[in-house]
């Protein structure tokens, strides 16, 4: 099973949430919802509660888990003297917040495409840290094209403990990717006189279906579509009516499919000349690609795209 994501500074957010928090100053002056440290029992609460963790969850029928983001800490600077239990639920007001705040339109993440390895939460004799895991055996029916989010809230804990009421909430969100989603550099041309000139330039492989990925220009542009260069050194670009929709074959990564996003699109093809390999390879990650549209040959881009970096 692969972990979709692992926090790798999650443990010095939670030595300065939580082993070290009676020497932190938002401690000491109670802003995490707990009354006085000296007079008070210990809090409980989410660590990485203050921003929505979000995430890149593949689209693919192969399990896939959430680890080191269901998190409950021991807000005190000495470890649990006992198990302490912590019960968490599903709290759909925290995505229907979020969408109001923000603008956004998130869909609650479905049932029955998770479930979660245990609850409560257990912050173990001797520990601060108690966590779960997310697991997603499918999320192959997910839409691409839509964000998805979970809310959840800590309901009680063991007695004499506190629930931090600024760290009782978590909210994750979902971008959903394949594999062949990502920032990449784009290096091309055109071989339509006089638009030869080469191009360079980072564009978004944004993922349209469970192999699919279509192009997308960043600013100026901040539309789908395939650039150009106009004269040395600068670039322009055919869209939106060509903008290319790529889709490959997962088992072999050719480039076997390619349609224009847009409604008045023209007619996209890949060229077969010999000698032309149109694929991915997953080996260097880049994408080699050249087409066509109206079925023209003079019409032709040919672009390489390496892989730089996730999508945000």
């Amino acid at each position: 099973m692969k972990r979709i994501l692992t926090f790798a500074v999650l443990f010095s957010v939670i030595l300065t949430v939580g082993t070290g928090c009676l020497k932190d100053k938002g401690f000491d002056e109670y802003k995490y919802g707990i009354n006085s440290p000296e007079t008070s029992p210990a809090g409980i609460g989410f660590p990485l509660a203050f921003n929505p963790n979000v995430i890149g969850l593949e689209l693919r029928a192969t399990p896939q888990t959430v680890s080191e983001i269901i998190v409950a800490n021991l807000l005190s600077g000495s470890p649990a003297p006992n198990d302490i239990k912590v019960n968490i639920v599903i709290n759909t007001t925290l995505i229907a917040n979020y969408n109001t705040a923000n603008g956004t339109a998130v869909i609650g993440l479905p049932t029955n495409l998770y479930n979660l390895s245990a609850n409560p939460i257990t912050i173990a004799k001797g520990q601060n840290l108690g966590k779960i895991v997310l697991n997603i055996p499918n999320a192959l029916t997910l839409d691409a094209s839509k964000t998805y989010g979970l809310g959840f809230s800590i309901s009680s804990v063991d007695a004499g403990y506190t629930i931090a009421s600024n760290m009782k909430n978590l909210v994750i969100l979902f971008n959903i990717k394949n594999k062949y989603d990502g920032v990449y550099n784009l290096r091309g041309f055109h071989n339509r006189t006089p638009f030869t000139f080469p191009f360079a330039l980072d564009v978004h492989m944004i993922t349209t279906g469970p192999s699919s990925v279509a192009m997308y220009l960043l600013a100026p542009f901040n539309d789908y579509g395939q650039p150009i260069g106009t004269a040395p050194g600068v670039v322009n670009w055919y869209g939106p009516a060509v903008s290319p929709n790529f889709g490959f074959d997962p088992v072999t990564n050719a480039a076997t499919t390619i349609v224009g996003m847009p409604a008045n699109a023209v007619t996209l093809g890949y060229a077969t000349d010999p000698g032309i390999v149109n694929k991915y390879d997953p080996a260097t990650k880049k994408m080699f690609l050249c087409f066509q549209y109206n079925g023209n040959p003079l019409r032709r881009f040919f672009d390489t795209l390496t892989y730089k970096a996730p999508r945000p």
